[in-house]
C-alpha cells in the first residue's frame, strides 16, 4: 500500500511543483520538467537492466512513469538550487550559464537534491540495485550510506543534465503552449 501511495504522489508532484513555482516564485518550470523527463527516459532506457522497480504504471519493460516524472522534478529542482547556489557562492546578481563555475554548483545541487531522493526511493523499496551486475564496492558514504559509485554517478550526470535543461527548457515550454 505504501508503494502505491508513493507512486500516486509521484505522479502528481510535477503538476504541484509547476503550480508552486508558477504561483509563488513567478517561475515557469514546465520546460524544465519536460527536459528533465527526457533525460530520465534516456537514463532509464539505457540502464534498465541495472535496477528493478516495484511500481504499477510502466511505460516500457520495468521503467515506471513515476520515475520519468521524478527525473523531471529532480532536474528542475537541481537547476533551481544550482542557480541559487551560484548567486550565493559567487556573489552574482544572476547565474551566468556560460561560466564554468556552474558545474560546481550543479554538482553540489546533485548532492542536495538527488541523493536524498535516491535514498528515499531505496529505503522505501521503490527500487533495488542489481549489485551483482553493477559490481559496486561495499564502501558507503558516511552521510547517505550509499555506494560511492552513486555519488560519482550523480556528480557526472549533473555535469551534463542541468545544461541540457537550461538550454532546452524554453523551447519545450513553447512547444507545449503551441508555439514553434
Amino acid at each position: 500500500m505504501l508503494l502505491k501511495a508513493i507512486e500516486i504522489t509521484a505522479l502528481a508532484v510535477p503538476a504541484a511543483m509547476w503550480y508552486t513555482f508558477h504561483k509563488w516564485l513567478d517561475r515557469d518550470i514546465l520546460g524544465d520538467l519536460i527536459a528533465g523527463a527526457l533525460i530520465g527516459v534516456f537514463w532509464e532506457y539505457s540502464t534498465e537492466a541495472l535496477w528493478s522497480y516495484h511500481m504499477m504504471v510502466n511505460i516500457y519493460k520495468d521503467i515506471p512513469l513515476a520515475i520519468i516524472f521524478g527525473w523531471g522534478v529532480m532536474f528542475s529542482l537541481a537547476v533551481f538550487v544550482s542557480e541559487k547556489l551560484y548567486i550565493l557562492l559567487f556573489h552574482a546578481k544572476q547565474e551566468d550559464e556560460h561560466d564554468l563555475r556552474v558545474f560546481i554548483t550543479d554538482v553540489i545541487a546533485a548532492f542536495i537534491v538527488g541523493l536524498p531522493i535516491e535514498k528515499f526511493g531505496l529505503v522505501c523499496g521503490l527500487w533495488d540495485y542489481h549489485y551483482e551486475i553493477l559490481n559496486w564496492s561495499p564502501a558507503r558514504d558516511p552521510i547517505f550510506r550509499m555506494p560511492y559509485e552513486v555519488l560519482v554517478g550523480y556528480a557526472l550526470l549533473m555535469m551534463i543534465a542541468p545544461t541540457f535543461v537550461r538550454f532546452w527548457h524554453e523551447k519545450f515550454k513553447n512547444v507545449i503552449e503551441g508555439e514553434l
